[in-house]
Formats: structure tokens, sequence, C-alpha cells
């Protein structure tokens, strides 16, 4: 026993002096359940109580060719992610937690891939003093996460910053939000604290300055399939980015790749490597298989983009542009709006009269009484360049034109002889412009996840107030149809055992409508106690379309 004891401490004392110099380069982490938070999966102390938490603590994690760098499921004890460094995860995500409670990521750097910290099912979890840049989405909570607060962490250069799809979450504390790269909103007070609230979720106390740093060789990663470049050979990437070449060939497979850039050096590729700080780079290349058959050489242009998107506002029919420049558009006519950008458009947001901004995904109406109506809208690209807010004027005319005859003065015309008359031919009244309308449909309903909380399910559905009873036998079903208008749509999932367990989701929707379809994931807690083990996510799906 005593040789055993004396062999931990050294270990911890190795260990210990490796992490005072440093990170400490590891693989991807899984933990599924409370039983696998071990030595063997990073866990570096802690007994997982809320005042001793298990700690995950001082690892680099490279997450090329893995789904994910730390993906922690379905656990309950108190846990802690902190100081790791999690290298371009091009897949799933950098950090991923799936019914997880009580955990906190904290002080951490994520950076250069798809997505930085995804979670799906979770609550309580706090996120705080991370570090996030250069992936195509920064902070994503799934519709099942509630009860979670982010706050003090700087997000950079990210294409889609942060997505929250459901349940409320906290994105501030104690008046301080995250600091957003591509906030442009002012701090006239100078308090540190932007004077308006961020737009892509509810962060009322956006930072002007950066809390936390992203690592100085932080980059964003880019992978060129080479066998699928188009016949422009043209490709746009973010300033900075590391390349990661693949080929592949269809009978032995490649043995090797080798490029240069800008008529240099010809090299054989081994690992990603950064561009020259160039606005354009020439890069060629060829293959050669485990044959040692090599394919022609190829050449490739590369452009940095430093550039925001374009956007512009497209009136569908009916539309009318008038000689003193004004768009004229109907209750029935559709906007479109079409943003061009090198690299590639992440996402646009437009907002009606000073109202909420939205993600647009579908072209959408107007609502509203005639007159003139302010559009406002932007677009952010892959790599997190925003375009300055743009906006139009769009005036509304749903009336037709009335004809009234001539009164007083001097008729017309030469006064017609007397005698019979011609009588006109009798015209049909026009009819009157129909106002658009839309449907709703609840087109399918399936259970996601079963931990065992309920065989006899009851489906529910509401609108406005008025429940109907669900059967997925009888689905598709038509829950609305009619103009726009302020709607609230209840579902329920109830389990019918000893003690009834039930969840349930509220969509409203306010005009102007999207064209799109929802899937909304209601999670059902045993006990109604979203600490439980047991539990069931439900996915209803929800149509909204055009009704014709």
């Amino acid at each position: 026993m005593r040789r055993l004891i004396v062999l931990l401490g050294v270990l911890a004392a190795a260990t210990a002096s490796a992490w005072g110099q440093g990170w400490v380069p590891r693989g991807p982490i899984y933990i599924y359940g409370d039983a696998q938070f071990t030595w063997e999966n990073g866990v570096l102390k802690g007994a997982g109580t809320p005042d001793d938490p298990y700690v995950i603590e001082g690892w680099i994690i490279d997450a090329r060719g893995h789904d994910y760098g730390i993906y922690i499921d379905g656990t309950r004890a108190h846990f802690l992610i902190r100081d790791c460094q999690i290298r371009y995860p091009l897949e799933k995500a950098g950090i991923m937690l799936s019914n997880v409670r009580n955990g906190r990521i904290e002080g951490n750097a994520v950076f250069g891939g798809r997505v930085a910290i995804h979670l799906l099912a979770s609550s309580g979890v706090l996120i705080t003093g991370n570090a996030i840049g250069y992936c195509d989405y920064g902070i994503v909570l799934g519709a099942a996460a509630q009860g979670n607060t982010i706050y003090g962490n700087s997000i950079v250069s990210c294409g889609f910053p942060a997505r929250a799809e459901g349940y409320p979450n906290q994105w501030h504390k104690g008046g301080v939000g995250n600091y957003w790269s591509d906030y442009r909103g002012q701090d006239l007070n100078k308090d540190g604290i932007g004077d308006t609230p961020y737009e892509l979720v509810p962060d009322g106390y956006p930072l002007m300055e950066a809390p936390v740093q992203l690592p100085s060789d932080a980059a964003p990663m880019r992978t060129l399939d080479l066998a699928k470049v188009g016949e422009r050979g043209i490709v746009a990437l973010a300033p900075g980015s590391l390349v990661q070449l693949v080929a592949t060939d269809i009978g032995v497979g490649v043995d090797r790749i080798f490029y240069r850039l800008d008529e240099g050096q010809w090299l054989s590729y081994a690992d990603p490597f950064p561009l020259p700080d160039r606005a354009m780079v020439r890069m060629e290349y060829y293959a050669v298989d485990k044959l040692g058959n090599r394919e022609r050489t190829k050449q490739l242009v590369i452009y940095l983009d430093i550039e925001p998107p374009v956007t512009r506002i497209v009136a569908g029919d009916p539309h009318y542009y008038a000689p003193d420049g004004k768009l004229w558009i109907t209750s029935r006519t559709k906007i479109e709006l079409k943003a061009e950008d090198a690299s590639g458009v992440a996402n646009i947001f437009f907002r009606i009269e000073g109202g909420d901004w939205r993600s647009y995904s579908e072209p959408f109406i107007v609502p509203g009484a005639e007159g003139p109506y302010k559009i406002e809208y932007y677009a952010i690209d892959l790599y997190g360049n925003r375009e300055e807010v743009q906006s139009a004027i769009l005036w509304k005319d749903d009336s037709p034109p009335s004809t009234e005859p001539s009164v007083g003065g001097q008729p017309p015309f030469e006064p017609t002889p007397p005698g019979p008359q011609p009588q006109p031919e009798p015209q049909p009244e026009p009819e009157p412009l129909a106002a658009l309308t839309f449907r709703i449909t609840l087109t399918s309903i399936s259970l996601l996840d079963d931990q065992g909380v309920g065989k006899d399910w009851g489906l529910a559905c509401s609108v406005n107030g008025m429940s109907h009873d669900v059967q997925t036998p009888s689905l598709p079903l038509v829950l609305y149809r009619g103009e726009a208008t302020d709607l609230s749509l209840r579902f329920r999932v109830t389990g019918a055992d000893e003690a009834p367990d039930w969840g349930e989701y509220v969509l409203t929707l306010s005009p102007p409508w999207t064209i799109t379809t929802y899937a909304l994931e209601i999670p059902v807690y045993e006990g109604n106690d979203p600490t439980a083990d047991r539990f069931g996510v439900w996915q209803f799906t929800v149509e909204v379309a055009e009704d014709r």
C-alpha cells in the first residue's frame, strides 16, 4: 500500500508540473453517465458535488477527424470544463452537452471549426469566460435546452455567432452580457455596455470590448477538397485560414499531394498550412496515387475574404416602380432578400418598421394598412463579415382605382343626336383583392429519445386556447387557415402513469409570417423534474405555408 501511495504521489507531481507549464495535448473526451467521470476520461479531480465538482482541465484537443472535442451525455453530477483548448471542431462541435444537468464551461478557447459549443436537452449549465472564434456557429442551444446562463464570453468572427431554438435561457448576468464582434451598437455613456440589445439572442447587455482573448495562434481552418474544386478554380477563404488539402482516388487511393504557392517551391503536403498575407494567392497542385499515377497539374486561385456581403431587396409581383423612385407593392407582394458574397452567405436578417429582427429564410409579405413601410436588412458571411444595416421604403397600396363622371363645365364629347342608342354591354363587377392567406399544418410527431419515463402518451395542441386532441394516424393535421395574425400554438405531451408527467412548447407567431417549417422539441421528465434520470424527447413538426 505504501509503494502505491508513493507512485501516485509522483504521478500527481509530474502532472501538476506539466500543467504549470501550459496545456497538455490529448485525444477527444467522451463521457456517458456519471460513472464515466474518470481519470482515463480526462477528469483530474473532484467528487461530483456542488462544492467539489469533477474537473476537466488543461487539455489541448485537436478535433480534426473526430465528431467532437469534449462530449458529455446523460449526467447529473456537477462538473467543470475549465482552461481547455479545443482546436478545429470540423464535424459536430468542440464542446457538446446532451441531456446534462449541473455543468459549467469556463475559461476555454474553441476555434476554427463548425460549432464551438452545442447544448442539447440540457439545463442548469453555466457558460462563461470562454473565447470562441472562427466557427460557422458560435454557441447553439437546442430547442430542449432551458435554464442555462451565458455571459462574459467573447464570440469573434463566427458566421452565426449564437442561436437559441426554444426555451428561455439567460444571455447575461448581473448586468454583464457577452462580446459579439459583429455588434454594431453604440456606447454613448462609456460604461462598456452597448446601449441597444444584441439582436440574434436576447443579450440586453452586450460588451463593447472582449473580456477574454483567443490564443495568439488561433486561426480558422478550411478544408479544400481538391477533387471537388469547380472548373473556375476559384475559392474565397477567411484571412489567416489554415488550409487542409484533401484529394480522392477511386482505385488504390491517394499517396501524396504536391503543391506550390505563387510559383514558389514545390512542397509535399503533410499538415494544414497558412496562406501568405495577400489578397490573392495562386496555388498549383497535383496528386499521386499509390501506383505512381500522377494527375495533371491544376491551378487554384484563392481570395482572402475581408469584405461583407452585399444584400439587395427584390419585390415579387405585383409591384410598380414609379418615375419618382418609389417602389409600390400590395399585401400579396412577396419580398425577397438576395445577398452575394465571395465566400458564401451565412445568414440574412430583417425587420419591418423597427420591429424585432428576424432571420430571413423565405420571401415574406408586408402586413398592415396602406402606406409607407421601412424595411431594414443586413447579411453575415461564413467568416463573420457583417454588412452594415441597409434600408428601403416600400409603399403599400391595396385599393383599386375609382372612376367618376365629369361634373360641371363642358361635356368632354359632342352631344349625341336624339334617337335610340346602343346599350353598353354589362361588365362584371371587379373582384376584390383577396388577402394573402396561410395554412399551418402539424405534419408529423415523433419520439426522438425515450429513457423510460412512460409508455401511454397523450398528445394535444391548441390554437389561441382552442384545444384539440391529436392522433398520429390523423396527421397531417391543419391547425389554422387564414390571414397572418397573432397566434399562440401550444403543443403538449402527457405520460399517463401513476403520476402524470408532461411537457409543452408554445409557438408564438406574429405578422409578418415567414413561410417555413418548425421542428419543436418537447422534453418530458419523470415527475416533471428536469434533473430526473428518466425522460423522453418528442418532436412536433409544424409547417407554415401559403394557402392557395
